[in-house]
Formats: C-alpha cells, sequence, structure tokens
C-alpha cells in the first residue's frame, strides 16, 4: 500500500509536457531543482525552447521518476546541494539505471569549491548560479549535440 502512494506523491508532483513540435523527436531533460521558483523558470524556459521537461523538487523524486520512466531521458539537469541527498549522489544512483544519461550540474557554489569537496565530478558539465537563460540553453544545446542551440 506504501508503494502506491509514493507513486501517486511522485506523479502529482512532476510537471510533464508530452508535445512533438513539427514531427521533430523531443529530446527530455530530467530537471531537480528544490527551489520552486527556480524549477518553474527552468521549466517554461526549457518547455518553450522545446524540450520535453520532467521537473522534480527533490532528488528521491528525480531517481523514482527514472525508476518509473517508460521513455528516454537526454540529460539530468540538476542542482548540487539540495535536502537529503545532494546532486552527485543522485546523479550516481540514477546512472546506474541509466548510464549514458548526460548530465549538468548546477549551484551557486563555485565549480572548484565543489569538485574540491567531491560534491561534484569534474568529468560532468557544471553552470555556476546565477546564470542567464541564454547560458542555460547554451550549454544544454552543447551537451545533447544540438548545433543550433535548439532541440534537433
Amino acid at each position: 500500500m506504501q508503494e502506491a502512494t509514493d507513486s501517486r506523491e511522485v506523479s502529482s508532483a512532476i510537471h510533464v509536457q508530452r508535445t512533438e513540435s513539427q514531427g521533430r523527436m523531443k529530446q527530455t531533460i530530467l530537471l531537480v531543482e528544490d527551489e520552486e521558483m527556480v524549477r518553474g523558470l527552468m521549466c517554461e524556459v526549457l518547455e518553450r525552447e522545446g524540450y520535453t521537461v520532467l521537473a522534480c523538487s527533490h532528488p528521491k523524486e528525480g531517481i523514482e521518476v527514472c525508476q518509473q520512466q517508460c521513455g528516454h531521458i537526454d540529460l539530468l539537469l540538476t542542482d548540487v546541494v539540495m535536502p537529503g541527498m545532494n546532486g552527485r549522489d543522485m546523479a550516481n544512483r540514477i546512472r546506474e539505471i541509466m548510464p549514458e544519461l548526460r548530465v549538468v550540474f548546477m549551484s551557486g557554489y563555485t565549480e572548484h569549491v565543489l569538485v574540491s569537496e567531491g560534491q561534484v565530478d569534474p568529468k560532468f558539465e557544471y553552470l555556476q548560479k546565477p546564470f542567464t537563460l541564454k547560458t542555460l540553453t547554451r550549454k544544454l544545446a552543447q551537451v545533447l549535440g544540438n548545433t543550433e542551440g535548439r532541440v534537433q
């Protein structure tokens, strides 16, 4: 019975947009951000750019989404410092399920501090907050291999 309750909670907390644009395959981003305002703004921007966004408010949700996800997730975009579990540990657990998943970490802390403290693996991409929406979309396009900065 507890498992059904957890599934409902995860489902109700996730904002999913499932549409196709001009017959192109959409890329899916799993966004894990504990700050509601930041998460909402990022969802809006990414959806406007043509991405499908699976948005979660904490790491446990992100892991559960990956365990339940029937489709493909192209990229994990996650905050580093969150309550309950940090972004690195969550990314490691998710990559056990989806080993090819690309990861972009974001944080208000500098990359140097996070790498030296073991919070971020230097082999993954990093965005330091605050960043512009243009910087965000360019970084995602770069990581996903979109040369024009938009969804393929």
